[in-house]
């Protein structure tokens, strides 16, 4: 598995992204794959998500729900690793690495 180091331009956009808007799965889960490697396992794919979106948090990304009303992003409650592991158990539920609208939104609140 490549590291997101070997991805900074990929890693860099997506924290710029969650700066000006909330980022879906789909972009996240495309650079998770291309971290795992071709023909990796769903459980190699999703250490590489974690793995990914750990660095995204570090750099001051948090998940959340999009939800109607306002505020319209709702970052989830808890620690680091509890919104890991909530991601990790709801993609290994889904079966597969999520889309966008599922699992989760990442975003820069200022508040990370």
């Amino acid at each position: 598995m490549k590291t997101p180091v070997e991805f900074a331009d990929d890693v860099e956009y997506l924290v710029e992204y969650a700066q000006d808007d909330w980022v879906g799965m789909s972009p996240v889960t495309a650079v998770a794959s291309a971290m795992a490697g071709k023909g990796a396992t769903l459980e190699q794919q999703i250490s590489a998500l974690l793995t990914l979106i750990g660095d995204l948090m570090d750099r001051g990304a948090v998940p959340g729900d999009l939800v109607e009303g306002d505020p319209d992003f709702v970052a989830w409650s808890g620690s680091r690793d509890e919104a890991l592991q909530r991601i990790a158990r709801e993609t290994r539920a889904l079966g597969e690495l999520p889309d966008s609208g599922e699992v989760t939104w990442l975003h820069v609140t200022g508040k990370a």
